[in-house]
């Protein structure tokens, strides 16, 4: 059984986490993984062959957040008439601004579809991307990318803009980022926050898996 890639992905990432580097280690190992494909001129699909039960861990990894949404579920439903509101329009702000965005810099049809579920988590992303036959690669890669981002840089931006409720810290996380930016509140043992991540990107990704198969389909 060809273990190479996730020997190589473990270790890298109890190494970085060990030195606690400033840098994001999903940046930190993904750059260390490319490189040394590169210079090694290893074949990305014998990588990824079998580091791809780490891709499947996801999913647990997200249901095992959802205790905190559990602990904390009576915030949730005080706060349920701004709750759905918020996550509908969040869904539908991430999907039309990933459109025009991607319009603007001259993308095909294909590419743009594929980069739409970028705010929704890595396993109903790539499923969003099968049922529309998007590149399952590009949307990898760009939900990704969106998670580090919110996970690195979302409490400092929402710091910056004197956001300080707890729920609607963790909701606009969630929407956002999904679940790395969840893993964020979590790591900071903001339980509310937690919660309100959680749920948020359990809503979203199913508002998602609804509303860009009609997209584009109507388009």
């Amino acid at each position: 059984m060809n273990l190479f890639g996730l020997v190589l992905t473990v270790i890298l990432f109890f190494i970085f986490k060990h030195f606690n580097l400033k840098i994001p280690i999903i940046i930190s190992v993904g750059v260390s993984i490319i490189l040394i494909l590169k210079i090694f001129n290893i074949d990305y699909a014998k990588y990824n062959e079998s580091a791809n039960i780490l891709s499947f861990l996801i999913a647990p990894a997200t249901i095992a957040l959802a205790y905190p949404m559990y602990k904390n579920y009576h915030i949730l439903l005080t706060n349920k008439r701004a709750l759905y509101p918020s996550l509908f329009l969040a869904t539908i702000i991430a999907i039309i601004s990933t459109y025009f965005c991607a319009k603007f810099f001259g993308a095909d049809f294909k590419v743009i579809i594929s980069m739409l579920p970028k705010s929704t988590t890595m396993p109903i992303a790539l499923e969003i991307s099968k049922l529309i036959e998007g590149y399952s690669e590009l949307t990898a890669v760009v939900v990704a990318l969106t998670g580090v981002f919110g996970g690195a840089f979302g409490h400092k931006i929402l710091k910056l803009l004197k956001i300080k409720n707890d729920i609607s810290i963790g909701l606009a996380l969630g929407s956002a980022s999904h679940v790395i930016g969840t893993a964020a509140c979590a790591d900071r043992k903001k339980d509310k926050q937690t919660a309100a991540s959680t749920i948020a990107l359990i809503i979203v990704g199913l508002l998602s898996t609804i509303i860009i198969p009609l997209l584009k389909n109507y388009y």
